[in-house]
């Protein structure tokens, strides 16, 4: 039986086992609002997407561990902690009409994830209400689903296993990637395809990305996936292959013949093994960062970190355009623009690495207050301006300037999850007390002197009010433990 079957008749047992509750759950929900499905789509695979003048995004940050009996994520019947939201972005840039339009939990192990907005479809995650034959509910095994944007249709994608399965939604179809294998499940804008087909097998790594701005209809280079394939264990070949797909036929950019050889009894330090690091787009393509090692005479030898820019209808692997980035393999790079070099910011005294035209590495320190987790770098002529967290803090330096670092915010920022995301002049992210989201406008920060306002955060979702708090209001989307601990952290003064 081949790894593929066995993994098919593994879901297929759970899903008999389960069968008894499927019944039992009612997809009926809405209409939430008016919609726009043709509207440009921000930040897809995120915490919050925008849509036109509509935000949707996810209210908290829930645990698999409340999930004991199948209700307990039915649809409809789930917490409001990791439901989905839907607002209406206001003139001033506020949200009003907050609503549930998802009532089932998101959750995902994979941090690259979050919520993707196509048409009139919203593309989650969530953990099964299967159970097994002893009555516990199978939450290693996620769902994959898509709501309408007004709540009224839900549709199942498909079921894996695994919480930490890399994927990647695009406006036709789930790619993802399990057991050595990346698969798709194709979709329409009414039904979706019945089982996955496999894309490539032998697969070592692979690099999701997806563009960060989604015209209705329009494909784009930077909703290529790429991942590296081994030779057969027979082939006398050494090092690997490198595809890109979108979901389509992959197309092969790099093997062993890309740099003058000619298979294997050409020289073997021509024929590399290509380990994928990050994507980054840009406005007219996007850059892949990989590292390259050969071995030669049983010894394994390190030929840097290198980058390529591809742009147009699709990647094309060119030689001449790749650029060297380190002499050293980097696992963990922030761009900051090709002609700035890389950033490496593992730790305190981080570093960005240049190669001059001779083949000289260089390393410029940088010295941040603690180890930082670099949420993004906004790159013009004069300026690298970083926004990070330091000890749940918000942070941003500019890389060219020597001010050194500013904390902007008295927000206490959850980073070990999704990450932060940037909506125009908002920041949403999980708060690191109530694991909620929060939202802070960054037009709110004031840095001059004798006068420094720092940014608060404020529930994204919006207060009700409450006798029972210091300012007479209360989250009003929180479960009634959280308002309980809530309460008690904000107590009404008593009277005298």
């Amino acid at each position: 039986m081949t790894k593929t079957k066995k993994i098919a008749l593994i879901v297929a047992v759970v899903l008999v086992i389960g069968a008894v509750f499927a019944g039992c759950q009612s997809y009926k929900w809405g209409p939430v609002g008016t919609t726009d499905g043709n509207a440009d789509v921000v930040n897809n695979g995120s915490l919050a997407v925008q849509q036109g003048k509509y935000l949707y995004y996810i209210n908290g940050m829930d645990s698999t561990s409340n999930i004991t009996e199948p209700e307990d994520n039915y649809f409809g019947k789930a917490s409001v902690k990791g439901s989905i939201m839907k607002s209406e972005i206001a003139e001033d840039g506020s949200l009003k009409d907050v609503a549930v339009v998802v009532p089932k939990m998101f959750y995902t192990g994979y941090t690259g994830g979050g919520i993707y907005v196509f048409g009139n479809w919203i593309y989650y995650v969530t953990p099964t209400t299967k159970t097994d034959n002893s009555g516990v509910v199978q939450v290693s095994y996620l769902e994959y689903y898509r709501t309408k944007t007004d709540g009224t249709e839900t549709q199942q994608i498909t079921m894996i296993e695994g919480s930490s399965v890399e994927y990647v939604f695009t406006d036709d179809a789930l790619l993802y990637y399990t057991s050595s294998t990346l698969y798709k499940v194709g979709y329409t804008a009414d039904k979706v395809d019945k089982e996955a087909i496999v894309i490539a097998e032998n697969v070592t790594d692979v690099l999701f990305n997806h563009a960060s701005t989604y015209k209705k209809g329009q494909s784009s280079i930077e909703d290529y996936v790429y991942y590296t394939q081994s030779y057969d264990s027979d082939s006398l070949l050494s090092g690997n292959k490198v595809y890109a797909t979108d979901g389509g036929t992959p197309v092969l950019l790099a093997d062993s013949k890309t740099y003058g050889t000619d298979g294997a009894d050409a020289s073997k330090d021509k024929q590399f093994s290509y380990t994928l690091v990050k994507a980054a787009n840009e406005s007219d393509g996007v850059v892949v960062y990989y590292s390259k090692s050969s071995t030669v005479n049983g010894t394994s030898e390190t030929a840097g970190t290198f980058a390529m820019k591809f742009s147009g209808e699709k990647p094309a692997f060119d030689t001449t355009k790749e650029v060297i980035v380190a002499k050293d393999a980097l696992s963990s790079i922030t761009h900051i623009g090709l002609e700035n070099g890389v950033l490496v910011a593992t730790a305190a005294t981080s570093y960005i690495y240049t190669v001059d035209e001779e083949g000289i590495q260089h390393k410029e320190t940088v010295t941040f207050s603690a180890t930082p987790t670099i949420l993004k770098a906004d790159v013009s002529d004069d300026s690298v301006v970083l926004y990070y967290v330091i000890s749940n803090k918000l942070m941003k330096r500019d890389l060219k300037s020597k001010e050194g670092e500013i904390n902007m915010s008295s927000a206490e920022i959850y980073t070990s999850w999704l990450a932060p995301t940037f909506v125009g002049d908002k920041m949403l992210y999980i708060d690191s007390t109530y694991n909620y989201t929060q939202i802070v406008d960054l037009n709110d920060f004031v840095f001059e002197a004798n006068n420094v306002k720092l940014l608060e955060g404020k529930f994204a979702s919006g207060y009700v009010s409450s006798d029972k708090t210091e300012d007479g209001t209360i989250p009003k989307f929180m479960t009634d433990k959280d308002k309980e601990t809530y309460i008690s952290n904000n107590p009404a003064e008593e009277e005298e």
